[in-house]
């Protein structure tokens, strides 16, 4: 449409041209014939000059159709140069692609199994990284963790430090009644060393089975005083033999923590048994005479007392065995043992050879109650008089359990146990028992948050006690911690019955006895000042 239309002005500026130069051709006509009349003068140069310039404009428009076309010749040689370049390239590729494509394909195989290399690298590098990362932040949890125990110390001791007189006191109080080191775990290895010998010895009689011993008290619990007749406590579980089984019965109905508990013995039938291994007889489907004559007697005729486990008869028993199996222990050759007259247990004297060190070790039997923590022991009731075929309700186990519950929980910085063991400390010869003291710490530890039992407010629990302690004297009221308490972890296995029980009350005595009760208040007056003597003089 440019070319047209440049064409168009080249025609018209031709046609003015014409049309010019036609005029001019008679001017020069004119001009000619002047000159031949001898009429004209130098003077009319210019003008016919300015005649003659008239033709620029031809050659212009000649030019510029000239550029023009020179313009398009050239952008079309250009097209076809890049046309043929574009074709000359895409041919030599297909030719490359037709040579080389084997060379190629493993060209593009290598390079991508460098990057498979490059990547795993990559990967290895940053799992280091990552790795010394959680290592270093987990150097740097620990530091600052223990920047913080520093801290929770340093906080503790400014609340705990805050007068010079709390300091001495407490700091004086605290030392003294610093658990010594027990030897719990020592007893707890001569016992199992006893009884595992004394099971290997009599594998199949007709006497109770032994267990394990369980450590109970105070030495097990950690808060025995700071005395050198420590007495080492454990229950011994024991089991029916085979052909007997075990009946507890509860004592009277209503009495939830039972003190006239029995254990009736019955026989089974061992038919099976004796069809299978034939190492017994069964009692029920053998005569009496032959029984006598092939087998033990069964252990309602040795240590029961009518259809009962007598206590005494158990007892005598077992402290009969004990110096003749103690001889058989890899660890008689260090230690000598003496039994000591007991009735209703067994009480050891376990002397060091080496050092003359004696230990004192007292073992109970207890029948357990399903799979319960509660136990029917031979420990002596509450009563004057305890019948031998009695085995009083025993919650030691049970009341161990809740001791290392709170240990647990507290943590080691728990100021409980110095507490009971200040008291027990000072109790020494006065009406209140340990047990008691023992029941108004377990009852503050379930009122008082645990985080509460800090070393701080040593002082502050230590008034709790007796604050305490006095209220339930006033009121002649101090319930049983595990009856009616409904709030107990699930570590403590006990009866459901003993959850929605009445409390009993350990003080119930002082309602009946008015005498008791002003004995008890005077013990308190004591007990305050024995407190305070410990405290500001330590003795």
């Amino acid at each position: 449409m440019a070319l047209v239309l440049v064409l168009a002005l080249l025609v018209r500026a031709l046609i003015v041209s014409g049309s010019d130069h036609a005029v001019m051709l008679e001017r020069v006509q004119q001009h000619e014939k002047e000159q031949r009349n001898g009429e004209q003068s130098w003077v009319d140069m210019p003008a016919l000059l300015f005649t003659l310039l008239h033709y620029w404009k031809i050659w212009l428009c000649t030019g510029l159709f000239v550029f023009l076309f020179w313009n398009m010749w050239r952008s079309l040689k250009r097209k076809q140069h890049e046309e043929g370049g574009q074709q000359e390239q895409q041919e030599r590729e297909e030719q490359v692609e037709e040579v080389e494509p084997e060379e190629q394909q493993e060209q593009v195989e290598q390079e991508e199994q460098l990057e498979r290399v490059e990547e795993l690298e990559r990967v290895d590098q940053v799992e280091h990284v990552e790795q010394e990362e959680r290592e270093d932040q987990g150097e740097q949890v620990q530091q600052e963790e223990q920047v913080e125990e520093v801290e929770r110390e340093d906080e503790e001791d400014e609340y705990f430090y805050h007068s010079a007189l709390t300091r001495y006191i407490a700091r004086r109080a605290w030392e003294k009644m610093q658990g010594r080191a027990t030897k719990c775990v020592l007893v707890e290895e001569l016992m199992r060393d006893l009884l595992q010998t004394f099971t290997f010895v009599c594998p199949n009689s007709f006497y109770p089975v032994l267990q394990p011993a369980i450590g109970v008290g105070s030495a097990f619990e950690g808060w025995s005083p700071c005395e050198e007749d420590i007495v080492y406590h454990l229950l011994v579980p024991i089991k029916a033999p085979h052909g007997h089984v075990f009946h507890p019965e509860l004592g009277e109905e209503g009495d939830m923590l039972a003190r006239n508990s029995r254990i009736r013995v019955e026989l089974v039938c061992m038919c099976t048994r004796e069809q299978q291994l034939g190492d017994v007889l069964c009692f029920l489907h053998h005569s009496q005479e032959e029984l006598s004559q092939n087998q033990q007697p069964s252990l309602l005729q040795t240590l029961c007392t009518g259809s009962y486990l007598d206590v005494q008869k158990t007892a005598a028993w077992f402290n009969k065995q004990v110096p003749r199996i103690w001889r058989l222990t890899h660890r008689a050759h260090r230690y000598g043992l003496k039994v000591l007259p007991s009735s209703r247990s067994c009480k050891l004297q376990v002397t060091d050879t080496s050092s003359g060190e004696k230990v004192h070790v007292e073992l109970l039997f207890g029948v357990q109650q399903g799979n319960l923590d509660i136990f029917l022991s031979s420990q002596n009731a509450e009563a004057i008089f305890t019948p031998s075929t009695t085995w009083p309700q025993s919650c030691a186990v049970a009341e161990r359990k809740y001791f290392e519950y709170v240990a647990r929980t507290a943590g080691p910085n728990s100021c409980h146990l110095v507490c009971l063991r200040l008291f027990a400390h000072i109790l020494v010869g006065m009406g209140f028992s340990s047990y008691t003291i023992k029941t108004l710490l377990l009852h503050l530890l379930a009122i008082i948050p645990l985080e509460d039992w800090r070393r701080r407010h040593f002082l502050s629990r230590l008034e709790n006690l007796l604050q305490y302690l006095q209220y339930c004297l006033n009121d002649k009221l101090l319930n049983h911690f595990l009856l009616g308490n409904a709030t107990m972890p699930d570590e403590v296995v006990l009866p459901q019955a003993f959850q929605t029980a009445s409390p009993l009350n350990l003080f119930q005595h002082l309602e009946q006895d008015p005498d008791a009760h002003s004995r008890a208040l005077r013990d308190f007056k004591e007990l305050k000042d024995r407190l305070f003597r410990l405290l500001l003089f330590g003795r």
